[in-house]
Order: structure tokens, then C-alpha cells, then sequence
């Protein structure tokens, strides 16, 4: 690491940030990025880099497409954003690297490319997770049908209660708080009659608004149970090495620093509410003066416009927003 340089933290975007031909752009310019996409295609199974390249919105809507699209695109922007300060790899190196990496934290299935750009596994090895973790979330979203919406103007104790409420009253429910991400930005998950409640309601609760969500079921929620299970036994399988810089949980938002606690992270966090805002919290006490996102798009930066201040945001999508953050990490 470099000592004398400002501390930063690196992020990875979930579900939400995925558009057909995302990463194209910067498959062309840079051939670190080229390289990471031709691994996740080996890994993948298809050629995962057309299926984003020509595919429609509706083709990329699949979890066992979108997820290790997410993650083959954040992770090539990271290696592109490396190639720009002369490192190789799409990972933080623990000796020597030329920024100086207080964490990385990743949303939701944003968490492997995070696991990736720590330095604890490879991308090839990541895609093929990622496309399973797919499969046995919509396994699971069939076996038990569900969906997602977004709580906007509300705090998470208002939210808690309006879930509790309504999951109280509708037999069988099982509505919860699913994602913690901004103030006044939560979302939840569930059954379909009680999502439907808590569209109808909410305004009424106090709600700016609550926007059902474009989702193939109730994602982080006791309905992914059998998934966590799957994943558990499927982890096994995946060699995780020590990180380079901590990984924050999406659970309790601590530093996990071992293979056994990224492991057990990897799959607890699948039926387990997302707490994106601790976690925001918890790099800010760590000091940093710059956080930067790799990947499609800025959702995860346009959360940390309304949550952090003081500190500098970046997103490296393209060449020249991995020059301009390499430059702006580099200089302080």
C-alpha cells in the first residue's frame, strides 16, 4: 500500500445496473478488460460478452444472465482502472499497490466482483459462482413467489413497522425489509398479495412514493433460503484467499478479513437483508477521501451523494473515467 496517499474504497454495483452493451465500450480500449471478458465467456459456458453486447434488456433480465454480467463488467472496469496505473490483474495487490485501498464493499451480488478486486478469487471463478447464484435464487423464487419494492421518503424503522403491520394481517406473508440503502431509501421484499399492500399503502403510511421493482422475486428475504443452502454447499468448492484491503459485510457491515468469514458472507447474504447504508457508515469512519465504483451506470454513486459528504465520488465505466480517478487517487 502507499501510506502518503489519500485512503479510498472501492465499490461494486447488484442488480439494478445492468443495460444491454454495457463494458463494450471499454472491451474495445482496453485490453484488460478484453481479457476479463473472454475469461468470463470460458467460465460462463456462452459467450456471456454477446449475450450483453446484442442482447435486449428482457435477455439480460434472467438472475443466472444478469448476475455474472454485473459481475464480468464491474470486474473489467476494475482491471481497465489497474491497467491505467500500470498494475496487472483485476485485483488490489497486497504489496506495492499505488493507491492506498482502506476497503472494498460490493451491493448485494456486487459483493463477488468485491471478493474479486480483493484479491480472494478469480474472475473465471467468480463468473461460474455468480451464474449459479443465479439459478438457485430462481429456483427459489419459483418455489416460493415473491417480489421487491422501494420504500422512498421513509426511514427503516417506519418501514419495519409498516412490514410488520401488514405482514401481520396477511396470512402467510412473509414482507420484510430487504435492502437499507440511502436515508429515506429502503426496500423490501415479499409476497405478492403483501407487496401489492404495501404499494397501495404506503403513501398512506407516509411514503413519497413505493415503486414495485422489476425483479424475479423476493430477493434477500426468507424465500431465499434454499438458495443460501445451495450456495453454502456450493462455496465449498471455491478457493477464497485472504484479502487484500477488508470486505465490508452487507449483513452487520464489519470487516471481514479471512477466507472463513467471506465464505460464510458469500452465502448467509443471500436471504439476509442488504445493510448498504451501515456499511457506507463504516467506510466513512475509516477516514477515506475517495470512493470510487467500477461498473455499468452510478447507482451505487448516486446513493453516496445522498449519504456522504466531504468525500470524493468516482465511477470508472469507461477509459476515460479510469484515467480520471487513477489520476485523482494518485495525486492525493
Amino acid at each position: 500500500m502507499a501510506p502518503e496517499r489519500a485512503r479510498a474504497a472501492f465499490v461494486f454495483p447488484g442488480q439494478g445496473s445492468q443495460a444491454p452493451g454495457m463494458g463494450c465500450g471499454l472491451r474495445e480500449s482496453s485490453a484488460a478488460a478484453a481479457s476479463v471478458w473472454q475469461v468470463a465467456d470460458a467460465s460462463y459456458g456462452a459467450s456471456l460478452s454477446d449475450l450483453v453486447g446484442a442482447g435486449s434488456p428482457e435477455d439480460l433480465r434472467p438472475t443466472d444472465v444478469q448476475q455474472p454480467a454485473i459481475v464480468a463488467a464491474s470486474v473489467a472496469a476494475f482491471a481497465a482502472f489497474n491497467e491505467t496505473l500500470g498494475v496487472d490483474g483485476a485485483a488490489v495487490t497486497a504489496n506495492g499497490y499505488p493507491v492506498n485501498v482502506a476497503a472494498v464493499a460490493g451491493h448485494s451480488v456486487g459483493l463477488v466482483s468485491a471478493v474479486v478486486a480483493a484479491g480472494c478469487t478469480l474472475v473465471g471463478e467468480a463468473v461460474a459462482l455468480v451464474r449459479d447464484r443465479g439459478r438457485f435464487m430462481a429456483t427459489a423464487a419459483f418455489e416460493k413467489p415473491g417480489r421487491m419494492a422501494a420504500v422512498l421518503g421513509l426511514d427503516e424503522p417506519a418501514v419495519e413497522s409498516l412490514t410488520s403491520a401488514i405482514r401481520t394481517e396477511t396470512p402467510g406473508s412473509y414482507l420484510s425489509v430487504a435492502n437499507i440503502n440511502a436515508p429515506g431509501q429502503v426496500v423490501v421484499a415479499g409476497d405478492l398479495v403483501a407487496i401489492d399492500r404495501i404499494v397501495n399503502e404506503g403513501r398512506g403510511a407516509g411514503a413519497r412514493r413505493v415503486i414495485p421493482l422489476n425483479v424475479g422475486g423476493a430477493f434477500h428475504s426468507v424465500a431465499m433460503l434454499p438458495a443460501q443452502a445451495a450456495m453454502r454447499e456450493r462455496l465449498l468448492a471455491v478457493g477464497i484467499d485472504p484479502p487484500a484491503a477488508p470486505v465490508i459485510s452487507n449483513i452487520d457491515a464489519g470487516h471481514l478479513v479471512d477466507p472463513s468469514g467471506i465464505r460464510a458472507e458469500l452465502a448467509n447474504h443471500i436471504a439476509a437483508p442488504v445493510r448498504w447504508l451501515d456499511g457506507v457508515r463504516a467506510i466513512e469512519a475509516l477516514g477515506v477521501r475517495h470512493i470510487v465504483e467500477f461498473g455499468h451506470g452510478s447507482v451505487l454513486t448516486g446513493m453516496l451523494r445522498r449519504t456522504v459528504k466531504g468525500i470524493e465520488l468516482h465511477n470508472v465505466s469507461d477509459m476515460a473515467s479510469a484515467r480520471a480517478a487513477a489520476a485523482a487517487l494518485t495525486d492525493g
